[in-house]
């Protein structure tokens, strides 16, 4: 159905009607190809599809009823459990990436994530030890600057001349094993032994999820835990408190630095 020749983009712009696209999606009876008029904003550079708005499928291709579906799902447990529940369930086949991402663009998995944090780091959960249980187990934290629109950062105090804040603190954590060397002498990551935390919350949040996710791993049973970071306070008030039997290992061009004399250095390790 065309709705007109033009239509408005949202904007403030005229977007043009350019034709028909089809779009197939995924629903709980299984998949759907709709025919859709298109229309493009020459001054956003932009297309869009008015009745992908209209059934709840703009930017996705699974239905809201499939959505609510993986969801559900995906707060149970894996997403490639969450991808064999939703095949043996109701005979939808959804590869665990796909389930991922919808879960994460739908916050699900963020929910799914914090709730699990919660029990675990309670010790409502107790989840069972790695088999094979690693003799090690690693941890890096760290922290970075993500580039934010000024709504983001509105009344947050920044580094710049201006006192504006241009970025918020990305804080990640990273659980592996290492057992071989290279050729070189240097430990080697075991491929598919990495397990990630990141999160824009504050350091005291941030640090009941690596506590979690540091028992998930088995951090309470290998015989080394070994913690990895730069001289930033925050990460080792987390490490001491969170893990205190944990090795401590601070980043070797931090530690340089501070003991070169480099201010920053030095006021980032207080």
């Amino acid at each position: 159905m065309v709705r007109g020749a033009r239509l408005p983009c949202g904007n403030g712009h005229d977007a043009g009607f350019t034709g028909y696209r089809d779009k197939t999606i995924d629903t709980v009876l299984g998949p759907v190809t709709l025919r859709r008029a298109w229309y493009h904003c020459e001054a956003c550079n932009h297309g869009f599809a008015p009745r992908d708005a209209e059934l709840g499928v703009a930017g996705t291709s699974l239905s809201p009823g499939l959505s609510a579906m993986n969801d559900k799902a995906a707060t149970a447990g894996p997403f490639a459990q969450a991808a064999r529940l939703l095949e043996d369930l109701a005979g939808v086949r959804l590869t665990a990436k796909r389930v991922e991402r919808a879960a994460e663009a739908s916050g699900a998995a963020a929910k799914a994530v914090r709730k699990r944090s919660a029990l675990i780091a309670g010790r409502k959960v107790v989840p069972l030890p790695p088999c094979p249980l690693p003799d090690m187990l690693y941890a890096v934290i760290d922290g970075t600057g993500v580039p934010m629109t000024a709504a983001e950062t509105a009344g947050r105090a920044g580094k710049g001349e201006d006192g504006r804040a241009r970025t918020r603190e990305a804080k990640l954590a990273v659980f592996f094993t290492q057992d071989e060397l290279d050729d070189g002498g240097c430990p080697v990551r075991n491929r598919g032994s990495s397990s990630y935390i990141a999160s824009f919350e504050p350091a005291a949040v941030f640090g009941d999820l690596v506590k979690a996710e540091g028992i998930r791993r088995g951090a309470d049973h290998v015989r080394q835990f070994t913690i990895l970071g730069d001289g930033t306070a925050w990460i080792w008030r987390i490490a001491t408190a969170k893990f205190p039997e944990a090795t401590q290992i601070v980043d070797l061009c931090r530690t340089r630095n501070y003991a070169e004399g480099d201010v920053e250095a030095r006021e980032n390790c207080l």
